[in-house]
């Protein structure tokens, strides 16, 4: 019996895009919450250097340049990490 492969909403794949695209080497996972809506984990070591407000305003600004309205809010969360608090135990 095959398997059913299914397919990510197009706003999920784009914003997928665009975030690899407007951080560069991050690794993105992204996790279905309801039937359409999504929640993002971003892990990068740009963050190292940033603060949580400018994280998140530097993710949701990428979002609000790709994203209509609509999809926008079918974005549940997206959370940023460092490498190192993606690994910490504290």
């Amino acid at each position: 019996m095959a398997e059913k492969t299914v397919m990510d909403p197009s706003y999920v794949a784009t914003l997928l895009k665009a975030l690899r695209k407007g951080i560069p080497g991050a690794k993105i996972h992204r996790e279905q919450v309801r039937r359409d809506r999504y929640r993002f984990i971003v892990v990068s070591r740009k963050f190292s250097r940033l603060g949580h407000p400018e994280r998140q305003r530097l993710v949701w600004n990428i979002a609000d340049e790709v994203l209509d309205k609509g999809d926008l809010l079918k974005v549940a969360m997206i959370l940023t990490l460092s490498p190192r608090e993606l690994l910490s135990n504290e």
